[in-house]
């Protein structure tokens, strides 16, 4: 038992994550008010959060406020499904994602908004939410490739996409608790260098693969991304433009099959 400002306190209270504290830490990593934010996340990282999931999201909508804009991954795992029966099965109202708590949670929540696309979805809100989630199911881009992975849907990363719209508002993109293994920006990116670079040498290129990982190590070296703590979770932060041209960038000057 300690004594905290004249008060018994339980040991395992102190380790409780409030609202209150989530919202310093952003506030120390430089979110503000109007931002526009994306982030992948592992609830368990963070540790016990009093509220769960949805005090994770509220501690975010209010430190962005009425201006700002909360956008977060509603990828479905289809496992080995075909493309014609994910089409099938694919409910924007319904289709749960596998992408952790904190997404399902804002899902779920009124007024939140799915973009369409049954393998590579997101989930916002705010006030670019209703841009950044509207014709998803007319992007395009990279489909041409050959080998296009069979784990996402046409559509799923390029023009007109989440993705695409992430990079062109240059929202700030988020891991708290998780790494770059799990970004799909960099899917983004695939894209990108298919229709903009390797398209122009060879109209059948392979998908390029690389390590995520890697680059990501590659973007950290660089100074780009900001190193932070949201609990007991360690949390990145780069601005998706960055991300974006700067993967690029690296890929061409060093080669794609490097990393």
């Amino acid at each position: 038992m300690l004594v905290m400002n004249g008060k018994d306190v339980k040991m395992e209270d102190t380790k409780r994550v409030t609202k209150a504290m989530i919202k310093e830490c952003l506030v120390a990593l430089g979110i503000a008010e109007g931002d526009i934010v994306f982030f992948h996340s592992s609830l368990k990282s963070i540790g016990h959060v009093a509220g769960g999931a949805d005090t994770v999201i509220d501690a975010f909508l209010e430190t962005l406020g009425n201006s700002g804009t909360l956008v977060l991954p509603a990828l479905c795992d289809w496992e080995k499904m075909g493309r014609e029966a994910i089409k099938k099965a694919w409910d924007i109202q319904t289709t749960p994602t596998f992408t952790g708590l904190i997404p399902e949670t804002l899902r779920k929540r009124d007024g939140s908004i799915r973009s369409d696309n049954p393998t590579h979805s997101v989930t916002a809100v705010g006030r670019y939410a209703s841009e950044i989630t509207k014709d998803h199911k007319r992007a395009h881009g990279g489909e041409w490739a050959a080998n296009w992975p069979r784990w996402a849907s046409h559509g799923a990363f390029g023009e007109n996409s989440p993705w695409d719209k992430l990079y062109l508002l240059d929202a700030k993109y988020m891991f708290i608790g998780v790494d770059f293994g799990c970004c799909t920006m960099l899917h983004h990116v695939q894209v990108l260098l298919l229709e903009n670079y390797l398209r122009k040498t060879d109209s059948s290129a392979p998908w390029p693969t690389f390590d995520f990982r890697r680059m990501g190590k590659k973007l950290e070296d660089l100074g780009i991304v900001r190193l932070g703590k949201i609990g007991g979770a360690v949390t990145r932060l780069i601005s998706s433009r960055s991300l974006v041209d700067t993967a690029i960038r690296v890929l061409r000057e060093e080669g794609y099959d490097r990393y």
